[in-house]
């Protein structure tokens, strides 16, 4: 079944376009994406339009649910898929806050009945709710229906991964004839070399909560500072693809160098040692993560040391 089997929104040279037909196929777009130096990206992207009754928060008809059941069906084929859900309200529905928790009533009913249906929640980036402050430009389409009691399901795809025929015996992504490391999996930025010389914290898997062995890492991280004054250090979350979608993982990434920094700060170790907490995302893995030890050992964060050329002191911990 079609995912915009009854409802779509199609923006089209700045107009819109409403649609209420038996079969539409999906327009699928190209959105920018900025990251935080202001460079853009494009994702592919779906927005799927679920109609509401005036005033109501739930929904009650068949192809309204079927709409949104094809929708789940796509999401579980394709695990890469993520999504958000937006509400909206009209304006004849009553005051800006009753329009706005009207829409987000919306919004949480949509993301309430995918997680019912075995969505994970890391895959949902995001919920929000506009109110009546976003309408759309014609408050009717063709068949009398309000336009403005909606949510909308934007699926995001991921970029095409373009794959070539090569020989990757570490598979690093790395071809062996530009791999100066070919057995070890390593990092485009070190010529298919790993990025060795840091200190691993572990994190269980999609969580940033310190665990008992991160606790034992970190201490250990302590005692050096503590013996050896003149030290400084970096901090870095990383995070696995299979943890959620990207943005999510972002975040699992972000997460996991502040608890980490903010750990070592309330053990007393100056803040000014800290010269960086950055957040790598998924961009920096160890593995192929092709199982689940290989995940584990991306879900992380990473600490660095750094000094004058005299090696550390390290502490008897016994």
């Amino acid at each position: 079944m079609n995912i915009l089997r009854n409802l779509v929104i199609l923006f089209c040279t700045g107009m819109f376009f409403p649609f209420f037909m038996e079969n539409v196929h999906a327009q699928k777009e190209l959105r920018p994406i900025s990251d935080k130096k202001g460079a853009s990206s494009f994702q592919n992207t779906d927005t799927v339009v679920i109609r509401f009754d005036f005033k109501q928060s739930a929904l009650f008809y068949k192809y309204t649910l079927e709409t949104i059941d094809s929708v789940i069906n796509i999401l579980l084929k394709d695990t890469s898929i993520s999504l958000s859900v937006d509400g909206y309200a009209y304006k004849e529905e009553g005051s800006d806050s009753i329009c706005y928790y009207l829409s987000l009533n919306r919004a949480l009913f949509i993301q309430s009945y995918i997680l019912g249906r075995g969505i994970a929640l890391n895959r949902i980036n995001a919920i929000k709710a506009y109110g009546k402050t976003r309408p759309i430009s014609v408050s009717k389409d063709k068949n009398g229906l309000l336009v403005n009691c909606r949510a909308e399901i934007l699926l995001v795809y991921p970029p095409p991964i373009q794959k070539k025929d090569m020989a990757d015996k570490d598979e690093d992504g790395i071809a062996d004839d530009e791999d100066k490391c070919p057995d070890v999996f390593g990092l485009s930025d070190f010529e298919g070399c790993s990025d060795s010389g840091a200190i691993v914290v572990p994190f269980t898997f999609a969580d940033w909560a310190l665990a008992s062995a991160a606790y034992q890492v970190l201490d250990s991280v302590i005692q050096v500072l503590k013996y050896n004054p003149t030290l400084t250090i970096s901090i870095g979350g990383h995070a696995s693809p299979s943890e959620g979608a990207y943005n999510v993982c972002k975040y699992l990434a972000e997460e996991r160098g502040t608890i980490v920094k903010d750990y070592l700060i309330s053990r007393y170790v100056d803040a000014s040692k800290i010269v960086a907490v950055k957040n790598w995302g998924i961009s920096r893995p160890v593995n192929a993560g092709k199982n689940p030890q290989q995940i584990l050992k991306n879900a992380r964060a990473e600490i660095r040391l750094y000094s004058n050329p005299k090696p550390p002191v390290v502490p008897n911990l016994q």
